[in-house]
């Protein structure tokens, strides 16, 4: 009986197998590309949107400078004609308290 019992006995693998490993390490690569593809997208995304954002602000800064620059000409300007009618009210005031 004991010949029987060693004849049923066939040593079987445990775990996967090989095909097994392999299929699974390439879905594990295939994933971590995948992701490393999608996280260089996002950097690029981002990198491009701060480049926009870089341009759209200097672009601003140029514009509110020229405006910045009109508005104080005009503010020179317009200080200009106050002092002198200030002026003028204060030579006809003095004008007339000699008077």
């Amino acid at each position: 009986m004991a010949d029987d019992d060693s004849d049923h006995k066939i040593e079987r693998r445990r775990g996967p197998s090989t095909s097994t490993l392999s299929f699974s390490g390439i879905i594990a690569v295939a994933g971590l590309l995948a992701s490393g593809v999608a996280t260089y997208n996002a950097v690029q995304n981002d990198i491009a949107s701060l480049k926009r954002g870089e341009l759209y602000q200097e672009r601003t800064n140029e514009r509110l400078s020229e405006e910045l620059k009109s508005v104080r000409v005009e503010q020179r300007e317009t200080m200009k004609e106050f002092n002198e009618k200030l002026d003028r009210i204060i030579d006809q005031w003095a004008r007339g308290r000699k008077q």
